[in-house]
C-alpha cells in the first residue's frame, strides 16, 4: 500500500505511518516522485489524502523519534499499540528522569500520565493519578487508555478514529473534547452514551437521579449478559 493511501484510510497505525515517512524522508524518495523537497512533497500528501500538514508532520516526527531509540523502545516492549503519541515527550522525559524508568514508563502509562511525566512529575505521583482514574473508569468515567488526542486529532487504540475541524472557535472544540472522548470509551467497554438536552439547573438536578438509576439498570443488564 502506498504512504496516500495509508494516510487517507488510516488502516495502520500512526507508528508505521511516521515510520514510512521516515523512510522517503531519509531516501529522498520524494524527489523519485518529482517533488524537489519534503516540504513540497507533504503539501502534496496532505491535498490528496485530505489531512492536516500539521498532522504528517507530527507523524513524522513520531516515526523518527521511534527510529532514534528504536533499540531501547524494543527492549521495553513498546508497539504501536501502546500510543505513539506518548513519543513526541520522550526526549523531554529523558532530560530529567532516569533512562530506564523512563523507557519502561513509556509502555506504562497513559499519554497524558506520560506528558505529565515529561513535564517534570515524579512517576510516584503520576502513577498514583492513573490508577485513580482507573478507578472511576471502571466507576463509568470517561478516563481510558484506548482513546488519545494529537492536536484536532482522536486516535482510538492508536488508529485515527475523528477529527475535529480546526477553523472550530476555541469555546466550541472545547466543549466537543468531553463528548467525543466520552463516545470512544463508551464504544471501548461496549457502553451507551445518551444526548439530553436540559435548559435549566434544575432540570439538571432532575435528570441527575434519573441518569444514575439508568446507568445501573444497564449495568445490571450487561452484568447478566455476560453471565
Amino acid at each position: 500500500m502506498n504512504i496516500i493511501s495509508m494516510i487517507k484510510t488510516m488502516d495502520h497505525s500512526i507508528l508505521s505511518i511516521g515510520l514510512a515517512l521516515v523512510r522517503i524522508r531519509k531516501e529522498k524518495l520524494f524527489r523519485e516522485l518529482g517533488f524537489r523537497n519534503l516540504s513540497v512533497y507533504v503539501l502534496h500528501l496532505a491535498e490528496q489524502s485530505q489531512k492536516d500538514r500539521s498532522s504528517i508532520y507530527n507523524w513524522l516526527q513520531i516515526g523518527e523519534i521511534y527510529t532514534k531509540f528504536r533499540a531501547e523502545l524494543e527492549k521495553a516492549g513498546f508497539t504501536g499499540s501502546d500510543g505513539p503519541t506518548k513519543l513526541p515527550y520522550l526526549e523531554r522525559a529523558l532530560a530529567i528522569h532516569p533512562r530506564d524508568e523512563v523507557f519502561a514508563n513509556i509502555k506504562e502509562m497513559t499519554q497524558r500520565g506520560f506528558a505529565s511525566y515529561a513535564k517534570g512529575k515524579s512517576a510516584e505521583t503520576v502513577k498514583a493519578a492513573e490508577n485513580t482514574a482507573l478507578d472511576s473508569t471502571n466507576e463509568g468515567s470517561e478516563s481510558s487508555e484506548a482513546v488519545t488526542s494529537w492536536g484536532y486529532s482522536f486516535f482510538y487504540r492508536g488508529i485515527e478514529a475523528a477529527r475535529v475541524n480546526n477553523i472550530l472557535p476555541r469555546r466550541i472544540y472545547n466543549m466537543l473534547i468531553p463528548a467525543i472522548r466520552m463516545s470512544f470509551n463508551a464504544l471501548d467497554k461496549r457502553s451507551y452514551v445518551v444526548a439530553v438536552h436540559l435548559d435549566t439547573y434544575k432540570e439538571y438536578t432532575s435528570f441527575q437521579d434519573i441518569a444514575v438509576k439508568a446507568r445501573e439498570q444497564m449495568r445490571q443488564v450487561q452484568e447478566r449478559g455476560r453471565r
